[in-house]
């Protein structure tokens, strides 16, 4: 993987001992995905708002991801391919996606939920496979059980490239960024993880509201309320158009 991404065409690559190292690092890191998913247990219960969110994130996300894909293959640009799978498995699937979907602590996952994302992780390795065909056939397996030979990885068919919803899309993105700017709010201010905060915006667009239960989630808050104004004791931040505390 590390000599792929480094090797853009028409460029020579000299070899380097940490570029197989970052190879290897990104196949633990899709392994421990594959151990996380497995240690769920489904149950029949309702599905979360966050993980609904999620679910259709990832959806439309592998929409965008699979036409850059396609497009990069149609002109050879296997440095590019390999760039795009890293970084949409590093961050979006491994990151973002499976801690939104994941169930809090004490409980199961539900049904519906699992089964989505049982199905998101198989595009994942669909995509993955042309560049690291063993471990994403070992992960394909372990999966599901697969009944026969005709299950395989290696012949299953490539997944088709759609028509994202850019304004989710942009209002997912939105919403991780407030999230990570309320984690270091809590980082430099050392505010315990476990400890519930209350969230308060001024001037944020409608839409944006349809995130608010993963937000709620990711950073760990007991509210969120839109206000006139905010309180002159809170920790502050500005993104966008809106102002958030």
């Amino acid at each position: 993987a590390g000599m792929l991404i480094s090797s853009p065409a028409g460029n020579d690559l000299l070899f380097d001992e940490s570029l197989c190292e970052q190879g290897r690092n990104f196949s633990n890191k899709i392994w421990n995905a594959l151990r996380l998913v497995k240690s769920w247990e489904p149950e029949q219960r309702e599905q979360p708002e966050a993980a609904k969110v999620a679910l259709k994130w990832m959806d439309e996300r592998i929409a965008e991801v699979m036409t850059e894909l396609d497009d990069h293959y149609s002109k050879f640009r296997i440095s590019d391919v390999l760039m795009t799978a890293y970084k949409f498995t590093w961050n979006d699937f491994c990151s973002w996606y499976l801690e939104a979907v994941k169930p809090v602590y004490g409980e199961q996952i539900d049904e519906k939920t699992h089964a989505k994302v049982i199905e998101h992780f198989e595009t994942v390795v669909k995509i993955l496979h042309p560049l690291m065909p063993f471990i994403t056939e070992e992960i394909w397996h372990l999966l599901l059980e697969r009944k026969s030979p005709q299950d395989s990885l290696v012949i299953a068919s490539w997944p088709e490239a759609g028509t994202p919803d850019k304004d989710f899309l942009k209002g997912f993105s939105r919403s991780t960024e407030v999230i990570t700017s309320v984690r270091n709010i809590r980082k430099q201010n050392n505010i315990p993880n476990k400890e519930k905060l209350k969230l308060e915006i001024r001037g944020e667009d409608q839409n944006e509201k349809d995130f608010h239960c993963l937000i709620e989630k990711l950073c760990n808050l007991e509210s969120i309320n839109e206000v006139s104004e905010l309180p002159s004791q809170a920790f502050t931040f500005v993104m966008g158009g809106a102002e958030y505390g």
